[in-house]
């Protein structure tokens, strides 16, 4: 049997271990498939020493050497982690991941282009802490809850209020053309319509920031941006009392809103 020469033995030692050493497996994440596939969230590939080596989005694939790793995907409001990740040279390994929650918000022009605008996410409850900041046209995942969103559309910005976030599910929100809506205000005085001695003016809920005003009439019709308003009604009869406040009504749009007033 022939001999290889010495040199040619080296060279295919050296091939070998190099060839070894540098082949990698796969790590795919998924997660809940299309539904987080982009999620702006990067999770964290950790080595057994502790060290994050490698980043990965919903719905990517990273190289890794073999070996056995740790993932660590951040939620808004919360985490989720996986361990004994194993990594074997030539195969993927898929983490499943089906108890997040996504969160999308889309907003179309009249080009029907989602313009880039500022969504900002608030828990519902007291005290109506900010969970995240991010663009119309992004998905967040998020731990399961209950948020108010607000995008910053023109002219006055739209509000969804208590969105249920649910392990398992995208909750996408759409604002294509945004549709007026109209509340009526009624002052009553001795359980009658006041002619034309009341004034109201509309503030955005829980602020001094003004959006209408209804001149004297016997009733006050009011278009406004779908959202949450505070109303306050003066009288100017001379009779009953001098004013009345309304907080926290909600508006959809397209809604149609009437609330009396007694000024008793």
């Amino acid at each position: 049997m022939r001999r290889l020469p010495r040199f040619q033995i080296f060279a295919v030692v050296i091939w070998f271990f190099v060839t070894a050493a540098s082949a990698t497996g796969d790590l795919k994440l998924d997660v809940m498939g299309d539904l987080g596939a982009g999620a702006k969230t990067q999770a964290e590939v950790i080595a057994p020493d502790g060290k994050v080596v490698a980043k990965v989005t919903p719905g990517a694939t990273v190289a890794l050497p073999p070996g056995t790793y740790k993932l660590r995907l951040p939620l808004i409001g919360g985490m989720i982690t996986k361990d004994d990740i194993a990594i074997e040279a030539g195969r993927t390994h898929t983490v499943l991941i089906s108890n997040a929650a996504v969160l999308s918000v889309s907003v179309k022009d009249k080009d029907g282009h989602d313009p880039g605008f500022s969504v900002t996410v608030n828990q519902t409850d007291t005290p109506h802490t900010r969970l995240a900041t991010f663009l119309s046209g992004e998905k967040l995942l998020f731990a399961p809850s209950m948020v108010d969103v607000k995008v910053d559309a023109p002219p006055q910005g739209y509000d969804w209020h208590a969105v249920t976030l649910i392990p398992g599910h995208r909750k996408a929100l759409t604002l294509d053309e945004v549709r007026h809506a109209e509340l009526t205000i009624q002052p009553m005085l001795s359980k009658l319509a006041m002619d034309k001695t009341s004034r109201v003016v509309v503030y955005r809920a829980s602020t001094q920031s003004q959006v209408a005003v209804s001149e004297p009439a016997p009733e006050h019709r009011v278009t406004l941006e779908p959202g949450d308003y505070d109303v306050y009604v003066e009288n100017h009869s001379g009779k009953g009392r001098p004013y009345s406040m309304l907080n926290g009504i909600h508006l959809d749009p397209g809604a149609k809103v009437s609330r009396e007033v007694p000024l008793d």
